[in-house]
């Protein structure tokens, strides 16, 4: 093709016909540039396209790892309310003398309290391979841009907050285990992990329970996880439930 249209040039050229030489090279360039832009925006559909692509294999990984989330944080949310109301219960027997107590609805007590650990492991695989891969920008909804750049932030807040909360219940959990029996606990409670036996020491006595310090370590274990759940899981559930109705948004 340029082969000819350079034929074409010169025979002009050779004509004298020099104004239409003139007209012609300018039309030929003409053409080559609507060529190249024409090219040009072929390339670009091509790229949007397989873009578009990406992204909605992006957004549906994304979905289903955020519906995971969401069903784990609402078992940790439950297993933290279980914690308070235990605690709560356990808080009716704290106090200088000890009211009439059944020794296995006690020890039943201390493992709903101290068993359970609530704490929130999300599933981040597809958030992590996405922004350390560079292919956050092909997500076009800036919201979720800016959310998914701010999860892991919003997980270091939450985790510091269940550190506390750990760090609460061992202190309260240390009482038990050098003022009581774990073993006779252990085996009041059938516990399934090992057959313990009977213990030849005597009963648990829960003396502990009149401690002063343990109904305060008690007490500030309620506090702190009762501000995990309203300060920290249910705000990272709004969060959460808002990534997923963005992302369901966008799914074609």
């Amino acid at each position: 093709m340029i082969k000819f249209f350079r034929k074409i040039r010169k025979g002009l050229l050779a004509e004298g016909k020099t104004g239409k030489y003139l007209k012609y090279a300018i039309g030929e360039i003409v053409l080559v540039v609507i060529g190249i832009l024409i090219a040009l925006q072929i390339n670009d559909w091509n790229e949007n396209r397989k873009n578009n692509l990406l992204e909605q294999q992006l957004l549906k990984a994304l979905l289903i790892e955020f519906k995971t989330n969401l069903d784990n944080l609402d078992t940790v949310i439950a297993y933290n309310d279980s914690n308070i109301k235990n605690s709560v219960s356990l808080g009716q027997y704290t106090g200088p003398s000890l009211p009439q107590f059944d020794e296995k609805e006690l020890s039943q007590l201390m493992v709903g309290i101290f068993k359970i650990e609530a704490r929130f492991t999300p599933s981040q695989g597809t958030v992590i391979e996405i922004i350390n891969s560079g292919k956050l920008s092909v997500l076009s909804d800036a919201n979720l841009r800016k959310s998914l750049s701010d999860w892991q932030s919003t997980l270091e807040g939450v985790k510091r907050q269940e550190d506390y909360v750990v760090e609460r219940r061992d202190l309260g959990h240390e009482f038990f285990l050098t003022k009581g029996n774990f073993r006779r606990h252990l085996n009041i409670i059938n516990d399934p992990l090992l057959d313990a036996k009977p213990s030849r020491f005597k009963n648990n006595d829960f003396k502990f329970l009149e401690n002063e310090e343990f109904e305060s370590q008690l007490y500030l274990f309620i506090v702190a996880s009762e501000n995990l759940k309203q300060s920290f899981y249910l705000p990272l559930k709004s969060k959460i439930i808002d990534i997923i109705t963005s992302i369901e948004s966008q799914i074609k």
